[in-house]
């Protein structure tokens, strides 16, 4: 039968090759291993023979001759009279019946006997050895190829666009990192039992052939009748195994939105609802591993079906064999341990036709989900500036999503050095779209961005985004030392760089009652500090950086009023050298900026300084004096 191994998807052998030599020498051991089953057959043949040989079985001959003619032998024998005439003679001249004879035959067959004791012995404990040698060497290299792609596909995940995540829950990729990843690596099983399984069943057949060749043929008669049922029911396999990865991938992506979002669950009263949606993903991943559950046990009992009926079918004629003294008790007894061995050898094939086509299915998700995709850089530039100064400009500027949602319609504006730009308007204006496409999240559909003066195009994806210290209004904090998290920004910065940044940030005096201080622990997502305080977290991480343009989401959205004079001055004081934008959801923190951008809808309203739209009495002027009324409130956000 073709093992599925001869045509093993180039995925899944790229990831092999990698960890050739170990797979080699566990490949070694796993052949000597089974040629030396093929020995043990040897051997307990042997030790059978010599077992029936050194059993007493004295020939009278005189009472043959007296008791028995010759005639009446040769009739029940199938012999003419002269040939049992001559076979008594001849025993009778050998003397093979005489005490010494049979002496002499019993000890030759004790010495075969012990030879072929401690041959078994011998064999076993190379097998041992070379069993151990090939679990150890597969082991190493199916755990450093499990290894080295959780490092590619975390590294491939870095790579991705923003857009990749916007699709997928977090959960599902996860699932791939993990589960897919720990089916991926049981290929090596496959390669084990490609070449273990059919040694086992060719040595097996083989010494079936040499006791009695017509019932190795026989045997042969088996093989297309397995092969058959292997290859249907492996397709069935693949596809339940796909099944099973993509539910459990769901099943963990609602798991960890639940326990991210654990208080706005608790917090709406919502667990029971949230319990039935998960049963409800729960019972669908059930069924599907139920099916496949089904799949495997289809094939896996039928092979040993067909297995124990070819025994059964031998074992029988055997016994008719036996009858016309065609084969000896021991004979018997071999070929039904090699038969044995046959059906191990088919079982082993059966485990790579269904572990193949889990692989193959683990190998689709983890390529088309994540390494097949394109690079978020894939067309980037390589042009970097030699002394950023931090301009900004946009020209003509349009952006859709893909679902064909438009973003943005052709806008245009400049940041020069030094300045900034405070956008403004309500929900879905095209403030955060903006932000997204000057850090190059996303392209734009139609237009130019340029900095400096030089294409976003053109520019080293790298570079660029290195040139912007960020602060979101979500902060997101890894759950590090406060040092880790400032240091983030900048990992090459020293600790005078460090404790300047938190200075202007106002991240000092609550690190200073920590005992801990900056390597105080900070738990996941920052859970220890306040909203205030990892803002200004997030603030200082942005400023160690030493950025030529700063981008604000509302940056004091989330501290007190002291703390938001003391941050407003500092950030004042550096917007001084650098380029800033701000998306501004209060109007008092637009009317710093040098020029305000009104947006409405994706396009441009306004445009000017907090003076010139006041005196112009339009739609920001409107805004304004609402919003310093307590009448507009949060729609701005």
């Amino acid at each position: 039968m073709k093992s599925p191994f001869s045509k093993l998807d180039p995925r899944i052998l790229s990831e092999l090759k990698n960890q050739k030599q170990k797979i080699l020498m566990g490949l070694i051991c796993v052949v000597v291993a089974s040629l030396l089953t093929g020995a043990t057959l040897g051997l307990t043949y042997m030790a059978l023979s010599a077992i029936s040989e050194a059993k007493p079985i004295p020939v009278d001959v005189k009472r043959l001759k007296s008791d028995t003619t010759a005639e009446a032998l040769g009739q029940k024998l199938g012999k003419s009279k002269q040939e049992v005439s001559e076979a008594i003679q001849e025993i009778e001249n050998s003397n093979l019946s005489s005490p010494a004879a049979v002496k002499e035959r019993q000890d030759q067959a004790l010495k075969r006997l012990l030879f072929a004791c401690l041959g078994v012995v011998a064999v076993f404990g190379l097998k041992y050895v070379f069993t151990r040698g090939q679990m150890v060497f597969l082991a190493q290299a199916a755990n450093r190829m499990a290894s080295d792609l959780r490092l590619r596909l975390f590294d491939k995940l870095l790579r991705l666009p923003v857009s990749y995540f916007n699709d997928r829950r977090t959960g599902e990729i996860q699932s791939i990192v993990t589960n897919d990843v720990n089916v991926y690596q049981t290929a090596i099983n496959v390669v084990r039992d490609s070449i273990e399984g059919p040694i086992k069943a060719i040595v097996a057949l083989g010494v079936v052939f040499f006791i009695q060749w017509q019932l190795g043929l026989i045997a042969l008669l088996f093989v297309p009748v397995l092969a058959f049922v292997v290859t249907k029911n492996g397709r069935k396999i693949k596809k339940a195994q796909s099944q099973i990865q993509d539910d459990l991938a769901t099943v963990t992506g609602m798991s960890q939105e639940t326990l991210g979002g654990t208080r706005v669950v608790k917090a709406f009263s919502a667990e029971d609802h949230i319990r039935s949606i998960f049963g409800s993903l729960v019972e669908k991943q059930y069924d599907s591993q139920i099916v496949g559950a089904k799949r495997i046990a289809t094939l896996r009992p039928m092979v040993e079906f067909l297995g124990a009926v070819a025994i059964a079918i031998i074992m029988y004629i055997c016994g008719w064999l036996a009858r016309g003294d065609l084969l000896k008790l021991e004979d018997i007894i071999v070929i039904v341990q090699a038969l044995d061995q046959v059906n191990q050898g088919f079982k082993a094939i059966t485990n790579v036709s269904s572990t193949y086509n889990q692989v193959h299915a683990a190998a689709d998700r983890i390529h088309e989900q994540i390494l097949d995709l394109p690079d978020e850089s894939s067309h980037e530039g390589t042009k970097t500036v030699g002394a950023p100064n931090g301009r900004i400009e946009f020209q003509n500027v349009s952006f859709a999503y893909p679902d064909g949602t438009k973003a943005l319609d052709k806008v245009s504006f400049t940041i020069e050095p030094g300045q900034s730009l405070a956008l403004v308007g309500p929900s879905g204006a095209g403030k955060s779209t903006i932000a997204d496409l000057v850090l190059r999240f996303y392209d734009p559909t139609e237009g130019k961005i340029l900095f400096d003066g030089v294409d976003y195009q053109e520019l080293d994806l790298a570079w660029l985004r290195k040139q912007f210290g960020v602060v979101p209004q979500q902060t997101f904090l890894f759950a590090g030392t406060v040092e880790d998290n400032i240091r983030l920004g900048n990992p090459t910065a020293d600790d005078q760089s460090i404790q300047k940044a938190s200075e202007m940030a106002h991240v000092t005096p609550f690190i200073e009652r920590s005992q801990d201080g900056f390597k105080t622990m900070l738990g996941e997502r920052g859970i220890r500090l306040s909203g205030g305080e990892m803002q200004r977290l997030a603030i200082a991480r942005a400023l160690v950086t030493n950025p030529k343009v700063l981008l604000l989401d509302e940056a004091t959205s989330n501290l007190d009023a002291h703390s938001e004079k003391a941050v407003t001055e500092a950030l004042n004081e550096v917007m001084q050298e650098r380029t800033t934008l701000f998306i501004a959801h209060r109007l008092t923190t637009a009317a710093r900026a040098t020029s305000i951008l009104v947006l409405r809808r994706g396009e441009i309203l306004e445009q000017g300084s907090h003076d010139q739209l006041m005196a112009k009495d339009g739609a920001y002027a409107g805004m304004y004096r609402a919003f310093t009324s307590g009448l507009l409130g949060d729609a701005l956000s």
